[in-house]
C-alpha cells in the first residue's frame, strides 16, 4: 500500500519588487534523505549480477558476395576513359591500361576498334585474340600523329568476349595546329595588339559601373619574315598556303630564352629562365633550333628555373643553340602575300589572329 509524506512546506521564493516570477532565484534545499545516498550504491551492486544479453555468437545461411556489389570488380576498366590533347604540333603518344578485373575469370580480347577521323594508331604488342587472365592488366601505347585531320575526336575500344563495350573504351580529342617556324625579320619591330571587352552601365544620377566581359583579352600578333634561302621560301610557302582551314601556332619571338641544361627524349623538365616570359600552366612551348628542327609540348607547370611539361619530350635537345619561347594559338588573316626580292630571297608581312593571350 502505497504511503505519502506531507512536505515540508512551498519553496522559499524572493519578494519584493526586485522578485523574480520565473524561479532563477529560488534558494531550493539540497537533498538531505538517506535514499538520495544510498539509492545508487544499491542499484551498483545488482548491475555486477545480471547477465549478459547477447549471445555466444550468430550463425546466418548465405552466399558469398562482393564487397564492392560489382561496382569496380568482375568488368573490364579502361583508364584513362578520356583524354584531351588540346593542340597536337608534333608526335604524341599516350598510355592507356587495360584491366581485367574479373577476379575469377579470364577475358578474350577479340579486336580493337579506331572511330573518328584518321592520325591514330593503337601499339597492339598482344596481338587479337589476346587472353587476359583473371586481375591481369596490361598497357597500350595510343599514337597521335602531327598528319591528319585538323579535328581530333576518336573513340578507342578494347571488345571482349561478353562483355559491354560500352565501358571499355577511351575517347581522345583535341587540334592540331601547324606552327610557322620561321623567325621574324628583326630590321622591323613585332607587334602586338589586345582587344578588351567591357560593358558599361549607367545609372540616373550618371555614375558608372564597368564589367569586364573578357577574362583574357583577344588581340593580333605581326610581324615579317625574310626568307633567304629558296627552301625556306618553299617551305614558307607550302605552309602558309596549304594550311588555311587549320590552326597555327604562333611563336612570340620576343619572349625566347636559351635553355640552360640538355634535354634527353621523355624528359618531363625544360631548363629555362622563366622570370618575365609569358610561360602559363595550360599553355604551349616551342623548342627550336631551326625551321626545320622543333618541337611543341604543353606546359604543366612553371618554376622559377624550368618548366614541366605533361608528356615526355620526343627529341634531345642541345643547350645553347636551343631557345624555348611561349606559343599561341591563332588563325591566318584573310590576305596575305609573298613577296619576292629576287630569285632566291623573298619576304612576307604576316598577320594572325589569336582568340586569346596574356600580355
Amino acid at each position: 500500500m502505497a504511503i505519502g509524506a506531507l512536505a515540508p512546506g512551498w519553496l522559499p521564493v524572493p519578494t519584493g519588487p526586485d522578485a523574480s516570477i520565473d524561479l532563477i532565484e529560488a534558494a531550493l534545499p539540497l537533498p538531505l534523505d538517506d535514499a538520495s545516498v544510498v539509492a545508487p550504491r544499491a542499484f551498483e551492486a545488482l548491475f555486477d549480477e545480471l547477465a549478459d544479453p547477447r549471445p555466444d555468437e550468430f550463425a546466418f545461411a548465405g552466399n558469398p558476395g562482393p564487397a564492392e556489389d560489382l561496382a569496380f570488380l568482375d568488368r573490364i576498366h579502361v583508364i584513362p576513359r578520356r583524354r584531351d590533347l588540346g593542340a597536337v604540333v608534333s608526335e604524341q603518344e599516350i598510355e592507356v591500361e587495360v584491366w581485367n578485373a574479373f577476379l575469377a575469370r579470364a577475358k578474350v580480347l577479340d579486336e580493337i576498334t579506331v572511330e573518328g577521323p584518321a592520325g591514330i594508331e593503337v601499339i597492339d604488342h598482344l596481338g587479337q585474340p589476346a587472353h587476359f587472365p583473371a586481375s591481369d592488366s596490361q598497357v597500350y601505347r595510343i599514337k597521335v600523329f602531327a598528319e591528319g585531320d585538323p579535328l581530333i575526336d576518336n573513340l578507342i575500344t578494347w571488345v571482349f568476349v561478353g562483355v559491354d563495350p560500352a565501358g571499355t573504351n577511351i575517347r581522345i580529342l583535341g587540334f592540331r595546329l601547324v606552327p610557322f617556324p620561321f623567325p621574324p625579320n628583326w630590321a622591323e619591330p613585332v607587334r602586338e595588339t589586345f582587344g578588351y571587352l567591357t560593358d558599361v552601365l549607367l545609372s540616373f544620377r550618371g555614375m558608372e559601373q564597368r564589367i569586364q566581359l573578357r577574362a583574357v583579352p583577344v588581340g593580333t600578333i605581326a610581324y615579317s619574315t625574310l626568307l633567304n634561302d629558296l627552301r625556306d621560301t618553299q617551305m614558307a610557302g607550302a605552309i602558309l598556303f596549304g594550311n588555311q582551314a587549320r590552326s597555327f601556332g604562333i611563336a612570340r619571338w620576343q619572349f625566347q630564352v636559351p635553355l640552360l641544361q640538355d634535354a634527353a627524349a621523355d624528359d618531363l623538365e625544360v631548363f629555362c629562365d622563366t622570370t618575365s616570359i609569358p610561360f602559363e600552366p595550360g599553355g604551349l612551348v616551342l623548342l627550336w633550333t631551326d625551321p626545320y628542327r622543333w618541337e611543341v609540348q604543353t606546359i604543366d607547370s612553371v618554376l622559377a628555373d624550368r618548366i614541366v611539361l605533361t608528356l615526355g619530350l620526343r627529341n634531345p635537345w642541345t643547350a645553347g643553340v636551343t631557345a624555348v619561347l611561349p606559343l599561341v594559338v591563332g588563325r591566318l588573316s584573310p590576305d596575305e602575300a609573298i613577296t619576292w626580292e629576287s630569285l632566291m630571297i623573298a619576304s612576307t608581312a604576316l598577320v594572325f589572329d589569336i582568340d586569346g593571350f596574356r600580355p
